[in-house]
């Protein structure tokens, strides 16, 4: 299969993240390998503990990727948008789900089957540094998202989180209670930020969603380091 043949299978994942940025050679195999797969808002791509059947990247609509931080609370750590890949490091290790992914939106993704990733590497093993670099991505995802818990104060916290969720028309479609369950501050921490950055006018709330009114003092409450 030629790259012309890959380009329309693969969409806008051709186009934008991981996947645009790998050779024509890989893109034209993956288009090969994988096929794409509708997911209803809500409904799970996987869940914590199923066996690694596949690796997924999304084109069109927003994933929620969650852990387990107990027993009992299940908490989303990213929200992954068009151009976004997951699945690889528990496929690639050979272990079970310790992430679940969920549809936070009607979805179109693309499922690169285990089985035929697995063959593929054996066959072109040099595509293991492209996975590489998808585990790498992912990896320093999480990382700034932990090194921002970790160091920001609350109001730059949540703006962040606004900025990185946000659709280009400028809405989070969230509901608050799924809002600080993702940034991780405590219940008094984000109705404060939530507050104070509506009182200057930089939000306002619609039903279901956050809308930002004013873009460019959001980035800059986004990179104060006091509140």
């Amino acid at each position: 299969m030629s790259n012309i043949d890959a380009e329309p299978k693969l969409g806008a994942l051709g186009r934008i993240g991981w996947m645009a940025e790998q050779s024509t050679d890989f893109q034209s195999r993956m288009a090969k390998l994988g096929r794409w797969m509708s997911f209803r808002r809500g409904q799970s791509v996987y869940a914590i503990g199923d066996e690694a059947d596949g690796i997924f990247g999304l084109g069109e609509g927003l994933l929620d990727v969650s852990v387990m931080l107990d027993s009992e609370r299940e908490v989303v750590l990213h929200r992954g948008t068009p151009g976004f890949w997951i699945g690889d490091a528990a496929l690639l290790g050979q272990s079970v789900r310790t992430l679940g992914v969920t549809a936070a939106s009607d979805c179109q993704v693309f499922k690169l089957p285990a089985s035929k990733v697995l063959r593929n590497l054996d066959e072109n093993p040099r595509d293991w540094m492209c996975f590489y670099r998808l585990s790498h991505i992912n990896v320093m995802v999480s990382l700034k998202t932990l090194g921002e818990v970790i160091s920001l104060p609350p109001r730059a916290l949540f703006a962040r989180a606004l900025l990185r969720l946000a659709t280009p028309e400028g809405q989070v479609r969230m509901t608050q209670e799924e809002l600080s369950r993702m940034v991780g501050m405590s219940r008094t921490s984000f109705r404060r930020a939530l507050a104070a950055l509506i009182d200057v006018g930089v939000i306002e709330l619609d039903y279901g969603a956050i809308l930002i009114r004013n873009l460019a003092a959001l980035e800059i409450e986004a990179r104060a380091t006091d509140d």
